[in-house]
């Protein structure tokens, strides 16, 4: 959705449809308010940025259903994630808890306001399936995440992909082979980023898993590769941990789930341009690549040979045996 409106009242509602109810309150000329909203809003997360022309002031009651990492793209944001105060920058993200309020103050000189939610049992489901026991309650996640860790960098990045998918809702954005994977990977990088009580759990090494529970997983890929799997659904069928499922499939096929997914619809799609079904782009989004140009690496990678020069191979034995010609083996 994109929402450019002077009316404070639809600013109020259309914000409340992506995030949560709140008061807005402003602290400038009402005649000079308006605000700005790019969001999309994909079941498990919603993500978006938000301006506003003038200072103001955002105040919640506890937000119950969901989970919410706000991140100042332009100056500071003075904000309250429960009882802890945080200045949102560029760099330090601020994290609010269903069991927490939350109070936002900012735009006094403009900028902008990236906003991710996730619903709640979105988020507690997975970390229950990382854990392989049960979650009860709010998950305490600490207020802020700095995003100059290592770890916060690269869940950062994540989350860029996923906000730069999602501004073209008619693309990839309505694949759900290239959403889930990648909703369920930002899902998790908040809990292996953000500190909170489980978060020593996570890192210990899981409960180790035997090859006929790996078979299982391997045998769906194999079995259905255009499925839009993610390492949730692989290990309710291996009948597993999440975190157990992945230490299975390294020790004793030395990729993750989600490496044999992709490695599995590599050789899909290296049939299908050898049998002349598509140009490398169709073939490549048929497969759900959604970067041509790691597409190309990856199959480099994987047979030695660039992705156009087996599509020209198939297309010249489609010709030939379209005409009559012997096909050569």
């Amino acid at each position: 959705m994109q929402v450019t409106t002077s009316d404070p009242d639809r600013a109020r509602a259309e914000c409340a449809d992506v995030y949560f109810p709140h008061r807005l309150t402003m602290l400038h000329d009402p005649g000079e308010f308006s605000m700005s909203l790019s969001a999309v809003d994909l079941g498990a997360v919603a993500a978006g940025v938000l301006s506003y022309g003038g200072e103001v002031v955002i105040e919640t009651g506890e937000l119950a259903t969901g989970y919410e990492v706000n991140i100042a793209l332009d100056g500071v944001l003075r904000t309250r994630s429960g009882r802890a105060d945080v200045c949102s920058t560029a760099t330090t993200a601020a994290v609010y808890r269903p069991d927490g309020t939350a109070r936002l103050h900012g735009w006094a000189q403009g900028g902008r306001l990236f906003g991710l939610k996730i619903e709640r049992g979105a988020l507690e489901d997975q970390l229950a399936s990382l854990l392989d026991r049960p979650v009860r309650g709010a998950v305490a996640l600490a207020p802020t995440i700095d995003l100059e860790t290592d770890d916060g960098r690269r869940w950062w990045s994540l989350v860029r992909t996923l906000a730069d998918l999602a501004a073209d809702p008619r693309g990839l954005a309505a694949d759900p082979r290239v959403m889930g994977p990648l909703i369920e990977a930002v899902v998790a990088g908040l809990l292996h980023t953000a500190d909170h009580p489980y978060r020593d759990a996570l890192a210990t090494p899981a409960t180790a898993v035997g090859p006929r529970s790996v078979r299982r997983a391997v045998a769906a890929v194999v079995e259905r590769p255009e499925h839009p799997w993610t390492v949730a659904s692989l290990a309710a069928i291996a009948g597993v941990s999440a975190r157990g499922l992945r230490d299975g499939m390294v020790r004793h096929h030395g990729v993750s789930p989600m490496a044999l997914v992709r490695d599995v619809r590599l050789r899909r799609a290296r049939d299908d341009l050898a049998a002349g079904r598509g140009s490398v782009a169709e073939v490549a989004t048929r497969w759900g690549f959604t970067h041509l140009g790691r597409f190309a690496r990856s199959y480099r990678d994987a047979f030695g040979e660039p992705p156009s020069r087996t599509a020209g191979t198939g297309a010249r034995a489609t010709a030939r045996g379209s005409t009559g010609e012997p096909r050569h083996t």
